[in-house]
């Protein structure tokens, strides 16, 4: 099923990248991305409330706690000096770090670029 494709293609990048899966906000980012790659196809514009809301009910939770989880995971990502990993593994060529929202959609972006292995 496509579904879990992406789930194990992201993990995968996620691991490449350096990023551990220990922390909660690791998972809802995982899940969030193959979601917005699942309706990469659609005509849905991309709105990180409406992902982060589809991931608190999926997680029951709040939008909130979703949104704080992963910025946690990503300040301690970042704090780890994991950028080298993201930019080599991703090709991104900005500086880093970066907001969520860029660091979901370069992880998107690198999916679909490489979807062919799914």
């Amino acid at each position: 099923r496509y579904e879990n494709m992406c789930t194990e293609q992201i993990y995968e990048l996620l691991s490449h990248i350096g990023a551990s899966p220990s922390y909660k906000g690791c998972h809802y980012l995982a899940y969030i991305v193959c979601r917005i790659v699942e309706q990469s196809n659609g005509p849905s514009p991309f709105l990180m409330k409406d992902y982060y809301a589809d991931a608190s009910q999926r997680f029951h939770t709040t939008p909130d706690s979703i949104q704080q989880s992963i910025r946690t995971f990503l300040k301690n990502y970042w704090m780890l000096e994991n950028g080298k990993h993201f930019q080599k593994v991703t090709g991104y060529r900005g500086a880093v770090p970066i907001p969520p929202k860029d660091f979901i959609t370069v992880l998107v972006d690198h999916l679909l670029k490489n979807s062919a292995r799914i």
